[in-house]
Formats: structure tokens, sequence, C-alpha cells
């Protein structure tokens, strides 16, 4: 019966300290009760939450607020606006299913590994395919999104489609395993123009992850 009791008596403690944390976090930013708990289940800190959720309130709260002097009013726009990129790089870190994931105040870049088919079918129907990392820089210039879904439409990585003013993809390694003739096949192959899908975790919102981008969209 002690050790029960003892049980009871820490698990208490915990759900106090969540329900104190998501009250900290709601106190001092704009986020719902259901928002800092998946922000939690993500992984993310009191102090990320707390940014995160301080972007939004921010920006939709700005227009209630009495404008001081130039210089006062300006610092405080520079401060909204770097609580709602440091919120925005956050979130798009843990959502976006890449690697070095960067969020700079003109481009979203990221590397992800791309695989390429090319050249002919061998006699057993196989066709020549590689796979290198790829470094995405995404211009946030006219940035649009198109659509969200699945990679093979019902299922597969989950994806959101955009179009920007500049897409420039750079293959890390410049192919350089590969012989002059493979490597000008691959390259007649590798994706180009201003489209192109960011991968996203199964676990994030595709919609959440369309907003951020639109939001971010200059």
């Amino acid at each position: 019966m002690k050790e029960i009791c003892h049980k009871l008596a820490a698990r208490n403690n915990v759900l106090v300290a969540l329900a104190s944390m998501i009250f900290s976090v709601q106190a001092s930013a704009d986020c719902s009760r259901d928002d800092v708990t998946f922000y939690l289940d993500k992984g993310f800190s009191t102090e990320q939450i707390t940014t995160m959720c301080s972007a939004s309130s921010t920006t939709t709260g700005s227009d209630a607020l009495q404008p001081g002097t130039g210089s006062e009013h300006q610092g405080s726009e520079q401060h909204s606006s770097a609580l709602a990129v440091g919120g925005n790089a956050l979130f798009l870190q843990r959502a976006i299913k890449a690697q070095k994931i960067n969020l700079g105040s003109d481009s979203l870049n990221y590397t992800q590994k791309i695989c390429i088919q090319y050249g002919e079918e061998d006699l057993y129907g196989f066709t020549p395919k590689t796979c290198p990392n790829v470094r995405f820089m995404i211009s946030l210039n006219d940035l649009k999104v198109l659509d969200t879904g699945k990679k093979y439409y019902f299922y597969g990585t989950s994806e959101v489609r955009v179009k920007s003013s500049a897409i420039k993809r750079e293959i890390i390694g410049q192919l350089k395993d590969k012989k002059p003739e493979e490597r000008e096949l691959i390259l007649e192959k590798f994706e180009k123009g201003d489209e192109t899908v960011i991968p996203i975790r199964e676990d994030f919102s595709m919609e959440k992850v369309k907003q951020v981008l639109q939001e971010l969209s200059k």
C-alpha cells in the first residue's frame, strides 16, 4: 500500500509539473493548450515553444499596440520579426524530412537525398539509378504553396509542393564518381525549374507547414 501511494504521488507530481509548464507557456504567448501539448509531444523545450507561440502573438496582436516614438516602434517591429523567424525556423527544422535545414532572411535551405534514374533498362528491366545528396536553396520571394499530399497519392512521404521566384539545386560531390557520359544523362533527368516538393515528417501537419511557408513568403 505504501509503495502504491508513493507511485501515485510521483505521478501526480509529474502531472502538476506538466500543467504548470503548459500554463507558463500559455500565459506568456498566444498558443492554445492543444498547441502546447502538440509541441511538447514533438520534443520542443519550453523556451522553444514560447518563442514559436510568441511569434504568432506578435504578428496577430501588433495592431493592438499603441505606437511610440519612431525608434521604439522600429525596435518593436524588428523584435517581432526576429521572434517570428526564430519560431518558424524551429518548427521547420523539426517538420521538414531532410538534413541541414536552415531558414535565412531570404531563403529556405536544406539537404535531401534524391534518387535519379537515368539511361536505358538492362536485360532484366532495371534502370541505372544514383542517389546523391542535393542542397536546395528556395527563395522566399513570391513563394507559393501549390499543393499538399502524399508522394504516391495515398501513401509515401508527405510533401508540400511549392513554387518560388528562384530555386537552386546543388548536387553535393558533383557526381565525381560517375563517368562524363553518365553525368550528362543524370543531369538531363535532374529536377529543374521554379517548382519543387518539400518532404514533411509523417507526424507533422502539412497544413501547418503550408501556413508557416505562406507567412514567410515575401
